[in-house]
């Protein structure tokens, strides 16, 4: 499987100007996409999917209560998405949502007891598999490629909200 996925990389002729940026595009995109299947893999025996652990996730980083479509906007999802994985969360008893204060049609969403056990679980798991999958790299590489995704997921993030180039 690994030699047909190294064939659907872009073609590094050095004479084309953007063969080295096609090249980074598709590693990052793959990255990405290897990257979040194994985290499903790891958080699935606890009950979660990828995206009900980033739920969770992004939950507990939270300063302020979350309304249900700004909690889907900070996952990158729709509401209509959200809406599906927060009754599985509800129903699971690892979040709860509440008549929010400030607007009685809208429902904020909270992290119950249960919820911060079991993320609390998925970090051990989580905390092994990038062991494993950045062994090796130094403190340089990992401050370097940090440095990078981020600007590149700054960039990506503005022009989504309409930020263009």
């Amino acid at each position: 499987m690994d030699a047909k996925i190294d064939t659907l990389a872009p073609d590094d002729n050095a004479s084309d100007d953007g063969a080295l940026r096609r090249t980074f595009a598709y590693h990052l995109g793959e990255v990405a996409r290897l990257w979040r299947g194994q985290i499903d893999r790891q958080v699935r025996p606890l009950g979660l999917s990828f995206m009900q652990w980033l739920t969770l996730l992004q939950l507990s980083r939270a300063d302020a209560d979350f309304v249900q479509k700004d909690l889907a906007l900070a996952v990158g999802i729709e509401g209509p998405t959200m809406v599906g994985v927060l009754d599985r969360l509800v129903k699971a008893g690892l979040v709860e949502r509440r008549v929010a204060r400030h607007d009685r049609r809208a429902n904020t969403v909270h992290l119950t007891d249960a919820g911060r056990r079991v993320l609390d679980d998925a970090e051990q798991e989580l905390r092994k598999l990038r062991e494993v999958l950045l062994e090796g790299l130094s403190e340089a590489e990992l401050e370097t490629s940090s440095a990078v995704l981020a600007r590149v997921g700054a960039r990506a993030k503005a022009m989504s909200r309409g930020g263009g180039r």
